[in-house]
This record gives C-alpha cells, structure tokens and sequence, in this order.
C-alpha cells in the first residue's frame, strides 16, 4: 500500500481505522507508515501520527526506545499541533523508557502552562508528564506543585478539568511522597 497517497488526502476516523486494520494485519508495513511522521508534507506526517497513536494502543511493543526517542526530537521540532498531539499521545500509550529525555520534560511543562498551547497539547503535556512519574516517584511533587500553583483563571475549562483530575491522581498515587517532601 502507498501511505504517502493515501495520507495525502483529508481522512476520516474511518479512513485512518481502515490504514491501522491494514497495518495491524501485515506489520512488516508498519516501518513506511511510521516514517511518514517525519516527512515534510505536514499533512501526510500528521495523518501518519494519527494512525500510528492509534497502533500504539493496540501494539505498544513496536514503539522501542529508539523510536521514543526519535517522537521526543520530532516533538521538540516540529511546530504542527496535530503532529505534536499525535506524537505526544504515542509516548502516552508506549513504554516510558528508562532515560527520560530532560528536553521533553521541560518542553511539556512549557506546553502545559502556556495558555497559548492547545488544550490537547496542555492536557497530553500533563499525561506525559504523569507517565514520568511512574519511573520517577519523586518528580510527583514538583509536578503537584506546578498544578496546584497554576491560575486555573487564565485557562480553559478542558485545562482546568485536566488539572484536577490529574492533581486527584498526583494525590492519590503519589500522597505520602508529596507531603513529606
């Protein structure tokens, strides 16, 4: 199947349900639908990111830490929400590696508070970031810290719903951490 053309069209969810169906059923096709994220047809790469989040929830072992670490430069890169948004929800979906890039961490902490961000990027900002506390208990506290801070006043209701819920799993998961630091 040629992705390139077939992504070069506006898709549906169907129509990027059907490129997954197709991929999960011939994986050796995978490695051409997933380097289209980084092509330099935005359209094609975002479609790709799309179609790749969604393989990521159904075949979380493809995405190894080497190519977490290539949506972790992407990400860094690219200036296309959709892309970011794909990519972002990738790693939230994937194995967290053990080597956590501090650039990637920085760039969601940016992304999260920054009322210019999109909400999907602020919001899947905070899920990575809450991923990362998974490897790294202790990082919960600066991240309930920088939640809890936030001016819920100069956001949108999608952020501040996101705040709170992920602020009741901080608590939850991570209480004893954060008040005893």
């Amino acid at each position: 199947m040629d992705y390139f053309e077939q992504l070069k069209n506006p898709a549906s969810l169907r129509y990027i349900d059907s490129i997954v169906s197709h991929v999960i059923d011939h994986p050796g096709e995978f490695e051409t639908l997933y380097d289209l994220i980084f092509d330099r047809d935005n359209d094609v790469a975002w479609r790709a990111a799309w179609a790749c989040q969604k393989i990521s929830c159904k075949r979380k072992s493809w995405f190894d830490e080497k190519k977490h670490i290539q949506l972790c430069n992407h990400i860094l890169t690219t200036n296309h929400g959709g892309i970011r948004r794909g990519c972002v929800s990738i790693l939230i979906n994937t194995e967290m590696p053990d080597h956590i890039s501090v650039e990637m961490i920085n760039f969601c902490f940016d992304s999260m508070l920054s009322p210019k961000s999109p909400i999907s990027v602020q919001a899947l900002s905070m899920k990575f970031l809450l991923r990362v506390c998974e490897k790294e208990p202790d990082f919960a506290a600066e991240l309930y810290a920088c939640l809890e801070n936030a001016d819920s006043s100069m956001y949108t209701p999608g952020f501040s719903s996101t705040r709170r819920n992920t602020l009741k799993v901080l608590s939850s998961k991570y209480l004893k951490n954060i008040q005893s630091k």
